[in-house]
């Protein structure tokens, strides 16, 4: 496991995105998760009743409301709550969990891996947005499938597989 040392020591400096074949998954799962901080977050994968889905941009790229939970919170209370702080949002009807992603960072000199939980949700009535700007969100906009399938289309990687498993509701 020296290469789970160099990525936790800092000095790693190979590709983004590794593959690690194994025996055991998840035991060789949870040995690279002791080696983290871990951090719980929660976030929405919001529609509108239109069939949009809602989009933040956040550091210039586009990304789905989330964010850490607060102490005693659960999974699904801090996606709601962070739903409506970071979109204003007050209507959200929560649905299914969708996915779990993980990704790794370094903040200040450790490395942590944030752990999120992503739930289907739909905002019922009064749709209308508003960017957190003191959390860097610059833009939150009702997008189309067409969207988030363009050539051009800019999130991050530990985002594309939850954006390839969204399914958007028929249209009406």
């Amino acid at each position: 496991m020296a290469l789970i040392q160099q990525i936790t020591s800092g000095v790693y400096q190979g590709p983004n995105q590794l593959v690690v074949p194994c025996v055991k998954p998840s035991s060789t799962f949870a040995f690279i998760k002791k080696q983290f901080k871990t951090i719980k977050a929660a976030g929405g994968v919001v529609f509108n009743e239109q069939g949009e889905l809602l989009l933040i941009k956040r550091l210039g790229k586009w990304d789905l409301p989330k964010g850490k939970l607060d102490l005693g919170e659960d999974f699904k209370l801090a996606a709601l709550r962070e739903v409506h702080e970071e979109c204003g949002l007050n209507f959200l009807g929560l649905s299914n969990k969708l996915a779990t992603t993980y990704h790794a960072y370094l903040l200040k000199g450790r490395w942590i891996l944030k752990k999120t939980v992503w739930f289907k949700m739909i905002a019922w009535g009064d749709a209308s947005v508003q960017p957190q700007i003191e959390e860097g969100i610059t833009e939150v906009v009702w997008v189309n499938k067409a969207f988030i399938k363009a050539k051009d289309f800019d999130t991050y990687a530990s985002l594309k597989d939850v954006f390839n498993v969204i399914e958007f509701p028929k249209q009406r």
